[in-house]
Parts: C-alpha cells; sequence; structure tokens
C-alpha cells in the first residue's frame, strides 16, 4: 500500500477556531431556542420530536443525565443525502462535552476526510461512516476515533438548510470571496439568501480555492443566520414552517425532556466555549478498489490524545 504524506491545505487557524467557536455558540443557540418555544408551543413541538427522535441502540429508556446537572457530550452531524440515497456522506461533524458545573463547552471540528480503520480492518474516511451506518455508524467511528463515550447526537441534512431559510423568510450573510455556482454568482460583501440560494451557497467546494474549510465557515454563516431569524419576531410567525423542517431534515436521541433542561438549566455554558485543535496532515493511500490514490487526513497521535485527555477530563471520567 503506498502512502504519500503532504501537508494538509493552509489556513489561518486562529481565524478558523474563532469562527467555529461562534458557530457552535450559534448552534446551541438553536436548540435553546426550540427548547423555549417548547414551553410555550409543547404540544406541537413534542409532536415534532416524536418523529425525528430516533435512539442509539445504546440508550437507555427514561434515563436522562441531564436531569441530575451532570456533564454530557454531544455529537452533531450535517448530512448531505441526495436523491436516491438512503443516509448519503456526513458533509461536517463537531463533537462537543457541555458541563454546567464548570458551565463551559470544549469543542473540536472533526475533518471529514479523517482517516479510520472500520471493524472489517478496512481503511476509509469517518464521513463514509453515516452512509454505512447512518447516525449509528458515525457516532460509533467517532467515539472509537476519540475514545469519548457519545451521549446524544443531532444531525441535519443539507436540504435542512434550504427549508429552515425559507421557514424563517431568509437570510443575511457576508460573504467574504466571488463565488459561483450553478450559474448563480455570490458577490464579496452581505447578501440576502432565500432557501434555494442558500443550499446553492453552502455546496460551494471545488471553485473556493479553501476547499472544505471555506463551505464550512459557509455553513456556518448560514446557521449564524438562521439562529438571528430565530431571535426576532418572524420566528414565531413562520412558526409551523420552522416545525415541518425541523421534522423533515432532523434527527435526534434528544427527548422533550432533555431539551426542556438544556433550554433552562445548560444556557450559559454558551458564555465560555474552548475550540479544541487537532493536528495532523494529509495522506493520499492508494485504493485497490478505485484503482488510484484517495487523500486522507490524519490526526497527529500526540494532538489527538491532548484532545481526547481535555474531552474525557471535562466530563468527569478517567483517563
Amino acid at each position: 500500500m503506498d502512502t504519500i504524506r503532504f501537508q494538509p491545505f493552509e489556513k489561518k487557524p486562529s481565524r478558523l477556531m474563532h469562527r467555529l467557536q461562534i458557530s457552535f455558540v450559534i448552534l446551541l443557540g438553536i436548540m435553546f431556542t426550540l427548547g423555549a418555544f417548547a414551553i410555550h408551543y409543547y404540544n406541537g413541538i413534542q409532536q415534532t420530536l416524536n418523529s425525528i427522535h430516533v435512539p442509539l441502540s445504546k440508550d437507555k429508556p427514561s434515563t436522562s443525565t441531564l436531569t441530575d446537572g451532570h456533564a454530557f457530550s454531544i455529537l452533531m452531524i450535517g448530512t448531505d443525502a441526495r436523491a436516491g440515497e438512503t443516509n448519503g456522506r456526513s458533509d461536517s461533524m463537531i463533537l462537543a462535552t457541555i458541563n454546567k458545573e464548570k458551565n463551559s463547552v470544549k469543542m473540536l471540528s472533526i475533518p471529514r476526510d479523517t482517516k479510520v480503520t472500520y471493524d472489517d480492518g478496512n481503511i476509509g474516511k469517518i464521513n463514509g461512516s453515516y452512509s454505512k451506518g447512518g447516525a449509528e455508524g458515525t457516532v460509533g467511528a467517532v467515539e472509537k476515533l476519540m475514545n469519548v463515550p457519545i451521549d446524544y447526537y443531532v444531525t441535519i441534512n443539507m436540504k435542512g438548510f434550504s427549508d429552515l431559510v425559507s421557514a424563517v423568510g431568509g437570510v443575511r450573510v457576508t460573504n467574504d470571496i466571488n463565488l459561483t455556482e450553478v450559474n448563480k454568482r455570490f458577490v464579496k460583501g452581505k447578501i440576502d439568501l432565500n432557501g434555494k440560494e442558500a443550499l446553492q451557497y453552502v455546496r460551494i467546494r471545488h471553485e473556493d480555492p479553501r476547499g472544505d474549510f471555506g463551505r464550512q465557515d459557509r455553513q456556518r454563516d448560514v446557521i449564524m443566520g438562521i439562529s438571528n431569524e430565530l431571535a426576532g419576531t418572524s420566528s414565531i410567525t413562520h412558526f409551523n414552517k420552522l416545525l415541518k423542517a425541523v421534522g423533515e431534515n432532523f434527527t435526534t436521541n434528544l427527548a422533550m425532556d432533555d431539551i426542556l433542561e438544556i433550554a433552562t438549566s445548560y444556557s450559559s455554558v454558551r458564555n465560555d466555549v474552548d475550540t479544541l485543535k487537532m493536528e495532523g496532515e494529509g495522506v493520499s493511500i492508494y485504493s485497490e478498489a478505485y484503482g488510484f490514490n484517495l487523500y486522507y487526513y490524519e490526526p497527529e497521535s500526540k494532538s489527538k490524545a491532548a484532545a481526547t485527555k481535555t474531552f474525557r477530563e471535562h466530563l468527569g471520567l478517567k483517563n
């Protein structure tokens, strides 16, 4: 098996990490906002949550660590299932631990091309774990990679960006580079996006010289825009559309009581979010199945071990 090692695309870590930190705060904000809505629109939200509630095989019925105020972990998975695909692949993965006692969040973005070894011994990319086993497969792959138990997960299909943006009446984002996708030009500066345009915007990859890193930035910017609209009165006006968008594009093993507990008891953790780094390098490995080399991101062992140690300590686990 031939392996070529090289440095991955260079990016500005401070800027990327700052945007990543902000974006996860916004993701938490969406959860807290939905939880706050649940207090006033309990019946409607419960019906929606029942439809998207997909437990993991390891979940125990009627048990929750949240009611005791314990630290917990959550994996947020962005997916991109196209027409004819059952699961598709995961586009982005953010692992986080939330500690109410310490009033803080630790988080890490896991590159979609991260090299993993599957149970059958074959090498693959971690984003392929979703196409193999859905959220269950991705949770298992991340647990194995990071040696961190995952309590909860939330998935959102990329199409959900379009539906959520439409539900809140459109979003405004700041685009930092001129881009074109399917004959649609997105100019540099502040731009307003409808649902269809938002989906085109977040899917751009190859034209952006930053590759996946640029696309991740755009995904987070749209999530920020959705969250900003959720904070306004328009979110109430479009409440039924919002519930429909959530019901059609999200899955989670969080129960109604869990989300209510997060909204009422854990909201202050947003004020202290620490973004972890997992350094690594790009490797090109020959694939007999495809007949050519494939790119993988290989985490550096010491860096990965440091992230694992931080997560486990934050959860109150022994290293």
